[in-house]
């Protein structure tokens, strides 16, 4: 299968788009893990929201390299990656507002 275009722009005379993308899902599986160990380590909901919001970070170059090989159109390309963007800025503010509000209201129930 040969790699067509990522994100609407031809890889053929444009390799640094695809040198980008493979970093950035390099470092987006990297964060993903340490994300990931760390909620297994405190098993607290904000640090499952993080981990949830660092997948969608993944889940973006994924979506690129699916437009490259033709398996998603440009809009939908865009539709995914801007609903991606959106559940990440989501899922971080629930975390802080969870850890924020919510843990401090149990503690200070428990206390």
């Amino acid at each position: 299968m040969k790699l067509h275009s990522v994100g609407g722009y031809p890889v053929g005379g444009i390799p640094d788009i695809a040198v980008v993308v493979g970093l950035s899902a390099v470092a987006g599986a990297v964060l993903c893990g340490l994300a990931v160990t760390a909620y297994r380590r405190r098993g607290t909901r904000p640090y499952l929201l993080i981990a949830l919001a660092l997948a969608a970070l993944l889940a973006r170059p994924l979506v690129a390299l699916l437009s490259g090989f033709s398996m998603v159109s440009g809009p939908t390309h865009h539709l995914l990656e801007h609903a991606l963007d959106t559940l990440f800025v989501v899922l971080v503010l629930g975390a802080v507002y969870y850890a924020r509000t919510v843990e401090k209201r149990l503690d200070e129930e428990g206390a």
